[in-house]
């Protein structure tokens, strides 16, 4: 996963890794480590105090902020990438566009992953849910069309998406940059 992740990251760079990455929401900071030993410096935004506290417990401290990235109380990082990996798929699509446009308040890069229902997982899904069986929550099928006027609603460009491990991940990453 890392090896895809840092790759668009180096894409969105423009070759180089991005001085500043702005991970929102940033979790437990999947990726942190990665991404300072590459000298990137990372601001972790998240709207749950208690993540935060994970994070740097595993991390230590660094410039951890709490608020929602929909309205985010940050100003507009220059130069950065926005890193948004596990939100997309919790979100119904007025709720992502939304998500989208507090994004492009972050920064004029972004780097988010969706989950369009295209993985062979999605289809065990649906046949489990049509079965009667037990089965995770069903996902709205998005076409890269759909992807691309998300993204254009909320004032970005689709410019590049692609899947993260094919065959193991639900992930397409999509790469944005502010329209």
């Amino acid at each position: 996963m890392w090896r895809v992740v840092a790759a668009e990251l180096q894409r969105l760079g423009g070759g180089s890794w991005p001085a500043r990455v702005v991970d929102a929401p940033a979790g437990t900071g999947r990726f942190t480590a990665e991404l300072a030993a590459r000298g990137s410096r990372v601001v972790h935004l998240d709207r749950s105090p208690a993540m935060l506290q994970r994070l740097r417990s595993r991390h230590g401290p660094g410039m951890e902020v709490v608020g929602d990235l929909r309205r985010p109380p940050l100003r507009r990082q220059e130069g950065a990438v926005v890193l948004c990996l596990r939100l997309m798929q919790h979100l119904g699509a007025g709720e992502r566009i939304e998500a989208l446009t507090g994004l492009r308040g972050l920064a004029g890069r972004a780097l988010v992953a969706y989950y369009p229902g295209w993985h062979y997982k999605d289809f065990l899904r649906r046949l489990r849910y049509r079965a009667g069986l037990p089965h995770r929550s069903l996902r709205p099928r998005l076409r890269v069309e759909d992807l691309r006027e998300e993204a254009a609603a909320a004032g970005w460009r689709l410019v590049r998406w692609r899947r993260v491990l094919p065959l193991l991940s639900e992930y397409v990453l999509l790469s944005l940059i502010e329209a």
